[in-house]
């Protein structure tokens, strides 16, 4: 429970100060104060991914951060993929979406903290195993918190590709991660 209470901490925190539009900051070698513009501490990036063959795996997952300091930044993203089994014992297609709220703390030079939330939704027959959302429609929503640890590969103060190995909080049967290996590896990129 307590562990619930962090995330939901961290979130709203996130969103709150997601409506800065400037701020003062310091620089290191002057002290010199500087206004700094919203758009020169935002970043876009992302994960993408594609795998062809007997499994057919699309991920479109582009987003968007802040830096809200040096070794602190947060922001949100889509989330869109899409599976599709096409072996003889089991074929299938689905898609999956949602959105996602992030945030990494820098701790030590490019290595970083993270924890991320995820919901999306889910078809009900392929996702609702124990059977827990017969009444919806089609589909239903589900939430995945993970945290982790990464390591940014930077070209400038905002920019790079980053690893990160996560670990899914909410391994529930349910969960479109249930059954994988934990942690989970992931790369992505911002600019």
């Amino acid at each position: 429970m307590k562990l619930k209470n962090i995330f939901l901490l961290t979130f709203i925190f996130i969103k709150i100060s997601a409506f800065a539009q400037e701020f003062i900051t310091e620089t290191e070698a002057t002290g010199e104060k500087l206004r700094t513009q919203f758009w020169d501490r935002t970043y876009f990036g992302g994960e993408f991914g594609l795998m062809f063959g007997s499994y057919t795996f699309v991920n479109i997952s582009p987003e968007m951060g802040y830096m809200f300091t040096k070794n602190f930044s947060a922001g949100g993203g889509t989330i869109y993929q899409y599976y599709q089994n096409n072996t003889s014992y089991y074929q299938f297609s689905t898609s999956i979406y949602g959105g996602k709220a992030f945030a990494k703390y820098f701790v030590w030079r490019d290595l970083f903290l993270t924890s991320i939330l995820e919901v999306v939704s889910l078809e009900t027959k392929y996702y609702d195993s124990a059977n827990r959302y017969p009444d919806t429609q089609n589909r239903f929503w589900f939430a995945t918190p993970m945290v982790g640890i990464g390591y940014m590969q930077r070209f400038n103060g905002k920019s790079g590709i980053g690893v990160s190995i996560l670990f899914n909080l909410n391994n529930d049967i349910n969960s479109p991660y249930y059954g994988q290996a934990s942690p989970m590896i992931r790369i992505g990129f911002s600019i």
